[in-house]
């Protein structure tokens, strides 16, 4: 009979991470029961559906079966297939380094999904994916106390759809710890204020800690965020940053994508990025966020 195959992903990553492969091609995704990928998930932390034949207009009706709200993703991805919540990943063919989708504001989503509809033809373009649980313990005992105490203080500007044909500028309310002097300015179409948050996290229902954070890409890389800094204001210190960036090549891994790969990420455990896509070669990536899992 044939069977899915559930192989190891990487070394790099602590637990391995797990290939599902449907490496005949002839079982269905639907077939695979959500509670042992939900279980798989749990403990891996990211997943490879490899192998399937998706109809990419349809993949929110396997997502649903894990997602009880999807996020907003930036105003800046286009919309993909008709579909608010499947939106391209960030153009150009530029790296783009390691950071936790949108760990910087309170709308962080939980799971983010990957699905490849053209992979690179030339040697480029990988998605870059490091294990902040391997990270984490990685760290100096002194840098891991520092991110213990020290909360990191992004200084935001969001746009939203305005529908409001007025200019004003008055004090607004987001429901979220860790917001402060929180600004809504309809003639810009922006939300302005700033958010407190550790760069560590929990892992999902296990004893462990993460380093999954917007730490490490540039102020220009992301133009909602206009500082990072510690909440005294002041900078993280060199040496600290410098220990992290040193030590990240020891835990990444490069995604080769193939045509049809699902990749399901634990947001608040794993950092992604991007290698530089080759000149004038053409990759075609679309994305989903969970913002809340229902497990």
């Amino acid at each position: 009979m044939e069977r899915i195959l559930k192989v190891d992903l990487s070394q790099k990553i602590n637990d391995y991470g797990t290939i599902f492969n449907n490496k005949y091609k002839k079982i269905n995704i639907s077939k695979i029961s959500v509670n042992n990928i939900k279980k798989e998930f749990n403990k891996k932390g990211i997943l490879l559906f490899r192998n399937f034949d998706f109809n990419i207009q349809n993949i929110g009706q396997f997502t649903d079966k894990f997602t009880i709200a999807y996020a907003n993703d930036a105003l800046r991805r286009k919309k993909r297939f008709n579909k608010d919540n499947i939106r391209n990943v960030d153009s150009g063919n530029q790296k783009i380094d390691l950071h936790s989708e949108a760990s910087f504001s309170p709308s962080t989503p939980e799971i983010i999904w990957f699905i490849c509809k053209r992979p690179p033809n030339k040697k480029g373009g990988e998605t870059t994916i490091c294990d902040g649980v391997k990270l984490w313990d990685s760290l100096e005992l002194s840098t891991k106390n520092f991110f213990l105490r020290n909360l990191i203080k992004y200084k935001l500007s969001i746009p939203f759809v305005n529908n409001n044909k007025n200019n004003s500028r008055k004090e607004w309310y987001l429901p979220h710890p860790g917001v402060e002097n929180c600004l809504i300015d309809f003639g810009k179409s922006k939300i302005e204020f700033n958010y407190y948050k550790y760069a560590v996290n929990k892992v999902r229902f296990q004893n462990r800690l993460s380093f999954a954070n917007h730490l490490i890409v540039t102020l220009k890389s992301e133009p909602q965020m206009l500082s990072r800094t510690l909440s005294n204001d002041k900078k993280i210190p060199a040496k600290i940053m410098n220990e992290i960036k040193s030590k990240l090549e020891n835990f990444t891994y490069r995604h080769n994508w193939k045509k049809n790969d699902l990749l399901m990420i634990d947001n608040n455990r794993f950092l992604h990025g991007r290698e530089k896509v080759s000149t004038n070669d053409i990759r075609d990536i679309v994305v989903m966020q969970t913002l809340r899992a229902n497990f």
